[in-house]
């Protein structure tokens, strides 16, 4: 459980902070998957390009680029590809070190899996890739087979469909508020004050069916049909 649970965290924790892109592929036959909806990195001194991929559409997407320069002027290429390797979409931002920023957008007839080459010179400085509207963000990776992490649903705590009741016959009846033992006279009432099951705070956790078989200590017993049983709660004496 404890491995699942960090596997599931270390999730979370990648597909909530953005991708550097100094980090991601330079190879246009295998991008890197877009799981968050922001690239962002700085420039190397040299140029470079990378390449990224995700499932758009249909509809329209929005593409928010930001750039800027270390120094003087820079210019970037940002292209996106279909999967026939034609251009869908381009925009090539000029920049100086005030930052550039512009909000594109296009619209797709259908659902497909697109490529987005960014190309950067040796001025580029702080940059940054937003995407939104129909986009389709990458799962970041799967668990290993037979250790598949649980939903979030799987990992909240469920009530017990029913609570264990302990041996009546070994069980020494308490006070709730004192926790000394009552005492019983023969042949008296069961007094459903007697802290039977350790329950915490004053409710008693009972099944909703079935006979409950009480032995006291004098040895009378007596059957309760908890079927009837509406609440029960510690009294004191």
């Amino acid at each position: 459980m404890i491995k699942r649970r960090i596997i599931l965290l270390s999730l979370l924790l990648m597909v909530s902070i953005p991708i550097v892109a100094n980090a991601q592929s330079q190879d246009r036959d295998n991008p890197t998957p877009f799981v968050s909806n922001t690239i962002k990195g700085s420039g190397t001194g040299k140029k470079v390009e990378y390449f990224y991929s995700f499932t758009a559409g249909p509809g329209e997407v929005a593409i928010t680029v930001d750039l800027k320069a270390k120094a003087g002027s820079t210019n970037a290429d940002v292209e996106i590809f279909d999967e026939d390797g034609s251009k869908t979409f381009y925009y090539y931002p000029n920049a100086t070190s005030q930052n550039e920023h512009a909000v594109k957008r296009f619209t797709l007839n259908n659902k497909q899996l697109l490529v987005l080459r960014l190309a950067l010179d040796s001025s580029a400085g702080e940059y940054s890739i937003k995407l939104g509207g129909a986009v389709e963000l990458a799962v970041q990776a799967a668990a290993p087979p037979g250790d598949t992490a649980p939903s979030s649903a799987e990992e909240q705590p469920q009530p017990p469909s029913e609570t264990p009741v302990s041996d009546p016959a070994t069980a020494i009846p308490t006070d709730a508020a004192t926790g000394a033992t009552p005492k019983s006279g023969k042949g008296s009432k069961f007094d459903l004050g007697l802290n039977l099951f350790q329950t915490a705070g004053t409710h008693f956790g009972l099944p909703t069916s079935g006979m409950l078989h009480i032995v006291m200590r004098d040895g009378t017993t007596q059957d309760i049909d908890l079927s009837k049983v509406k609440s029960a709660s510690v009294t004191k004496p």
